[in-house]
């Protein structure tokens, strides 16, 4: 069986923002005339390490206290990947040196300082007394810098604009017993830069490294926002869109030649011959649920640096053939949020990924997407999902034979697909975000009169007990939260009023439903995941004029995170008398989102709890199905295998497990569910990305939903 590196997968990773989300009419073919695309190259950083155990550049080490370094180089590193410890690195990331060595820093890519932490650079003091406040200040490509260290002991120190993300290293010079330098770094700025220096320190058997013995630093906030990121993407739809893996509406030939008007369009936007992948086949919608392995060896390079999407097919006998609004909505909401924000992040992917032609197609596979579900795509020529010429949504509806599988109009379709068209209308009112899109399938007014008349018919056919009697106290989080989505977009100000009293209204029936601790009452089978909802949706409604539930948002957190969280296990009881906590990719969601948004808004210290759950149930537990390239560790005891290793003759995509579970008493995790559900895997990867964009170091700043854009 063939063995993918992890250099073809992170390639692959990322070309999932390319064409992630389902939702385009028929497959595309570029020409054989096409220029191909040049492979981009990696830095070649210097990994040689002395006892570091084949560490990445970014945690290696160079000599040790009986090999002392009399005059080494280090190099200064802007990667192409990270390969386990940044991006942005200082490689070796450690050098132990006699008294009196001089260090030499080389710039080998991008624009970098060699800067110590000390009191006189404006940092903490991470340095021995009287040691010296050396500066390179920025350097660019090929500059070098020198500094000769007399003073015995550990000396920290980091990268001016890169700091914040982690770019760190250390110089031990002879004796290395405490000092500031081997202290607890918790003292610096930024999680990013805890996390690099606890793993230096650890990697170099210096202090206690921050936690996790044996050489190995701990599982912090910083790595949970970092791997949130890369398990965000792979569950972009690519592994169900591209490779023919999704359900297709019919078309008629005015749709079929308008995209094919688009693609050109869009390469020549971009500025890219052509697409960053070999024959996509892009079907209309996300089937409900799946089998994700292989059915033929995939091929990740082409011959020019592509993935071929014709040989990641899933086995169709398998799927569902089914679509619902919840699988449409949070799949195209992930492809609009990447869209949204490609400027904020694509240059931490690879650069030959044609990050502006990704967004053009992710929104206009969005934009296809609302025309065939909600305006024509249907057996008699009205929306697929819609009840008529009206807009409630039916609950499942087969593309292949034109059958309405379940015409029962249920809030949480209604509550994604308004969450979702929120985001798109966003996207559309503010001219695409800075990137030329080929004019819109959907005009942009035409994209509002369709997300306030989702509002509209939402808001009236579910008053706040429904949502409960048809679903449980979960749904009403969901409902506070697409109301919070829609109220910063709502065309008048009639509809931001009639939103306000709905949000007030939802939060009145959570309070009827909440204990004196905190605790809300009617849940569902996961009372973590009810909780999470409950604060994420009383937290952004509160940002809406006219509503303030913060305090209800706080005693709701407050139960999840001092009741329910079990510290032995390190992640949330899914109920306080369960002896095995199970979580579905949504709960995962929940309580990601519960979090996110106490973080944000409620300034509440959650990222330790954060990251353990996430280490534990997405990590441990494996929800999710394949590790982020390369793993950090590939000898740690909970590494997760790549995709070929994931069962099956060929392997699996790298998506979500529908649920996993955690025995108390053997202290173990397992996969429960090994489906793949869209809907509930496609909203946890919303959560994903956007708890790494707003409240993670690898991306500076947060926003509120639908009022700022940054991020979104």
């Amino acid at each position: 069986m063939h063995d993918i590196d992890r250099r073809t997968l992170i390639r692959f990773g990322g070309i999932a923002t390319v064409t992630g989300l389902a939702g385009c009419t028929t497959g595309f073919r570029e020409t054989e005339t096409a220029a191909d695309t040049e492979e981009p190259t990696e830095t070649d950083a210097a990994t040689t390490t002395s006892g570091g155990g084949g560490a990445p550049p970014g945690a290696d080490v160079l000599g040790g206290p009986d090999d002392l370094e009399s005059a080494p180089s280090v190099t200064a590193a802007t990667l192409e990947r990270d390969q386990g410890a940044g991006q942005f690195v200082f490689t070796p990331a450690v050098v132990w040196v006699e008294q009196g060595a001089t260090v030499e820093w080389t710039i080998e890519g991008g624009s970098h300082s060699v800067t110590a932490y000390h009191e006189e650079n404006g940092q903490p003091g991470r340095v021995p007394e009287d040691a010296s406040a050396f500066d390179s200040g920025v350097l660019s490509a090929g500059e070098s810098f020198e500094h000769t260290f007399e003073t015995p002991g550990v000396h920290n120190y980091y990268c001016t604009p890169h700091r914040g993300l982690g770019m760190t290293g250390i110089v031990v010079v002879e004796a290395s017993e405490g000092g500031p330098g081997t202290t607890d770094p918790s003292d610096v700025e930024s999680d990013a830069e805890a996390t690099a220096l606890a793993r230096q320190l650890a990697a170099a058997g210096l202090g206690d490294g921050g936690g996790g013995g044996d050489g190995e630093a701990a599982y912090q906030w910083f790595d949970a926002t970092l791997d949130s990121y890369w398990y965000s993407l792979y569950n972009m739809s690519t592994n169900i869109a591209m490779s023919g893996n999704g359900v297709q509406f019919p078309h008629n030939e005015q749709q079929q030649q308008a995209f094919e008007k688009r693609v050109p369009a869009m390469l020549e936007a971009a500025d890219v011959e052509k697409p960053p992948i070999a024959n996509p086949n892009l079907n209309m919608a996300p089937f409900t649920e799946g089998d994700p392995h292989f059915t033929q060896q995939p091929v990740f390079d082409s011959g020019d640096g592509r993935p071929d999407a014709s040989t990641l097919k899933w086995d169709m006998s398998k799927s569902s053939k089914t679509v619902s609004p919840s699988s449409v909505a949070w799949t195209h909401l992930k492809g609009v949020t990447w869209a949204k924000n490609f400027e904020s992040h694509f240059d931490v992917l690879p650069p030959g990924l044609a990050a502006k032609f990704r967004a053009q197609m992710l929104t206009t596979l969005a934009q296809i997407g609302v025309n065939a579900t909600l305006i024509a795509g249907g057996p008699d020529g009205n929306g697929a999902l819609t009840k008529g010429d009206s807009l409630q949504l039916v609950s499942g509806f087969k593309p292949g034979t034109g059958e309405v599988t379940d015409s029962t109009t249920r809030p949480k379709h209604h509550l994604s697909m308004l969450w979702f068209l929120s985001n798109l209308n966003s996207l559309a009112q503010n001219g695409w975000f800075g990137y030329v899109n080929p004019e819109p399938l959907i005009p942009a007014n035409k994209v509002q009169q369709l997300t306030d008349g989702m509002a509209k018919t939402t808001m009236n056919a579910f008053e706040p007990s429904d949502v409960v009697s048809m679903g449980s106290t979960r749904d009403l989080g969901l409902a506070l939260g697409a109301a919070a989505w829609y109220g910063t977009q709502a065309g008048s100000s009639d509809l931001e009023s009639m939103t306000a009293s709905w949000a007030n209204a939802l939060a009145d029936e959570v309070a009827a439903n909440v204990d004196g601790d905190g605790r809300v009452a009617g849940s569902a089978q996961n009372q973590a995941a009810t909780q999470g909802a409950v604060v994420q949706g009383l937290t952004w409604a509160s940002e809406l004029d006219g509503v303030d539930r913060t305090g209800l948002a706080a005693d709701a957190l407050g139960y999840l995170t001092d009741d329910l969280y079990d510290a032995d296990a390190g992640t949330f009881a899914s109920n306080a008398d369960d002896d095995v906590y199970r979580y579905t990719a949504r709960d995962v969601g929940d309580v990601t989102g519960g979090l996110n948004a106490a973080d944000a808004v409620l300034d509440a210290d959650v990222g330790e709890q954060y990251a353990s759950f996430f280490d534990g149930t997405l990590n441990r537990g494996r929800l999710q199905r394949a590790e982020r390239p390369p793993s950090r560790n590939a000898n740690a005891e909970h590494a997760l295998p790549l995709p070929p290793k994931a069962g099956g003759e060929f392997g699996q995509a790298a998506v979500y497990n529908q649920a996993v579970a955690y025995d108390t008493g053997a202290d173990e995790w397992s996969v429960a569910d090994d489906r793949f559900v869209t809907a509930d895997a496609l909203y946890a990867a919303n959560q994903e990305i956007w708890i790494s964009h707003w409240n993670g170091d690898f991306y500076a700043g947060r926003g509120v939903p639908g009022r700022t854009e940054e991020p979104p």
